[in-house]
């Protein structure tokens, strides 16, 4: 097989990969809003599935770099696929957490509407979809959105944080749900990092220029 059709092959598995990762948050959050064990149940046994994924994608891009050893776009494309696949594998997992938690307040009535955690969850997903397109089509306007949106996310955060004090101060039996709805929170903004990620390596993709941990305003791209 040449290199272009398992570059295409490749490409197809990290686009369903992160179909899988998705769909897992938007099921866990399901499991969150609707106090449904088993909807959570399946995003927990479902993360198996993204785990081989990901190790199957790893395989491969080691298998192309040592058999064809491609150079410029093709090795920059290869290595940012082996990066961004870490950072859906561990969406999955952040999911699978967020679904863990939604089992442990299903035990109890809801402490509040879940609206900021429903906003993350919905920024989020948008990221992760924008962030993979921009990588595979190279989009840098569209990566550089992916990368500011996630100051909205972590807003959100912040505000939610703040509410869950208020809750526990006015009533200090609310302390596991506002603990167990905060660790929801983190689950979602790490998850909107992991996006970042992935949109930053589209920017190293089509320009081969790195940029991580250099927030997107300093480069005078905001």
């Amino acid at each position: 097989m040449k290199l272009l059709e398992e570059l295409e092959e490749v490409k197809a598995m990290t686009i369903r990969m992160a179909g899988l990762a998705r769909s897992a948050l938007e099921k866990a959050m399901q499991s969150l809003n609707t106090q449904d064990v088993d909807k959570a149940q399946e995003v927990i046994k479902g993360d198996d599935e993204i785990d081989k994924m990901e190790v199957e994608i790893e395989k491969r891009c080691i298998r192309m770099v040592a058999l064809y050893q491609p150079e410029a776009s093709d090795l920059r494309l290869i290595m940012g696929i082996y990066k961004i696949v870490s950072d859906l594998e561990r969406i999955g997992d952040e999911a699978e957490n967020i679904a863990e938690r939604s089992i442990v307040l299903a035990q109890e009535p809801p402490l509040k509407p879940y609206v900021n955690l429903n906003l993350m969850a919905e920024h989020v997903k948008t990221m992760i979809e924008d962030a993979v397109i921009s990588f595979f089509q190279k989009d840098v306007e569209l990566a550089k959105k992916v990368i500011e949106r996630d100051d909205l996310v972590d807003e959100l955060y912040h505000q939610l944080e703040r509410e869950l004090i208020t809750y526990v101060m006015e009533d200090p039996r609310n302390i596991k749900r506002a603990i167990n709805l905060s660790f929801v929170a983190r689950h979602l903004e790490r998850m909107a990092d992991h996006a970042e990620n992935i949109a930053e390596m589209s920017i190293y993709y089509t320009e081969g220029e790195m940029i991580k941990h250099q927030h997107i305003k300093d480069k005078g791209m905001a």
